[in-house]
């Protein structure tokens, strides 16, 4: 009896230690996406920028059509230290591999933005890869094939909660890459 007793303790405690060492997937891309959101919002210019792979591009229409700019050009926007009047949000994410994608919802006073965020797991850290985005109404909505929003979580320049991962699953360890 007493061997049973030993062996689902050292059972637990190794769950307990390999759980609290190994975070999630879905924890880390929310991690890397509230990076980006409350970065930018708190003027935290470095969080903001670590948030992206030095080459992210950054893609928009503007009044003369399609318009870019650098993570750099960005980040020279945000004032340090000074928050932003603004509130955002994840509305979702998925990944496979080591490919993953997020839809945000940053809200101002007159308009909101949506980004379209492609992110990548480069050395166990995941990264934003690329920014697709759009200025749209306020009372403007988010257009999606899935049914409901996976997570809505809120960000002020006050600080912000995050949420918590769909599932408890258990990561998946990435297929060789095939060059694809």
């Amino acid at each position: 009896m007493k061997i049973i007793r030993y062996k689902l303790v050292a059972a637990l405690l190794f769950s307990v230690c390999f759980n609290s060492i190994a975070q999630s997937d879905d924890q880390l891309i929310i991690d890397t996406v509230n990076d980006y959101l409350e970065g930018g919002t708190n003027g935290e210019v470095e969080r903001f920028k670590g948030a992206f792979l030095p080459d992210a591009i950054q893609k928009s229409i503007g009044k003369s059509g399609v318009t870019g700019m650098t993570v750099d050009a960005l980040a020279s926007k945000i004032k340090p230290g000074q928050k932003m009047e603004r509130t955002t949000k994840i509305v979702s994410w998925s990944y496979a591999g080591t490919a993953a994608t997020a839809v945000t919802e940053t809200e101002y006073p007159t308009s909101k933005i949506v980004d379209l965020l492609n992110l990548l797991k480069v050395g166990g850290e995941w990264k934003i890869a690329s920014r697709v985005f759009s200025r749209i109404e306020k009372e403007e909505n988010i257009t999606s094939s899935s049914p409901a929003p996976t997570v809505a979580t809120k960000t002020t320049a006050k600080g912000g909660k995050t949420p918590p991962p769909p599932s408890a699953a258990k990561p998946k360890k990435p297929a060789t890459d095939d060059g694809w």
